[in-house]
């Protein structure tokens, strides 16, 4: 069940995403389509799940040497790539476009997983520990 909660609040924050970067002058254009940013919610987090990792890894002393900034932009083009090749409504017109959109995806995503998921874990750990 968490899951499919996680998967909602990252569709959701996805649509966000791409409805501000439209609203603020990006060129970035939202898939109308709630199947499409599902689809798009699990292929992100597939991606994220995989390559990102690899990839990081590999560029591991660039990122220490950029103070995390290699890191970000590695996201801003995984994430103007993935949105590029996929065949849904999705639109990310340029590098400032993607750079947004990662950016305002993790923080959007962040958030709304703070807000609206409850850290039954983390209150198990605590109560774990006391004993």
């Amino acid at each position: 069940m968490q899951f499919v909660l996680k998967w909602i609040i990252f569709a959701v924050a996805l649509y966000l995403t791409f409805k501000l970067g439209a609203a603020i002058g990006l060129d970035m254009k939202p898939s109308e389509s709630w199947v499409e940013n599902a689809i798009m919610a699990l292929l992100v987090g597939l991606v994220n799940a995989t390559l990102v990792r690899v990839i990081k890894f590999m560029i591991a002393p660039a990122n220490c040497l950029t103070f995390g900034l290699a890191g970000v932009i590695v996201n801003a083009l995984l994430f103007w790539l993935l949105f590029s090749l996929v065949p849904y409504g999705f639109q990310v017109g340029s590098f400032w476009a993607a750079l947004f959109g990662s950016v305002v995806l993790g923080v959007l995503n962040g958030l709304l997983s703070a807000l609206l998921i409850s850290d039954n874990n983390k209150k198990k750990r605590d109560s774990d520990r006391e004993t």
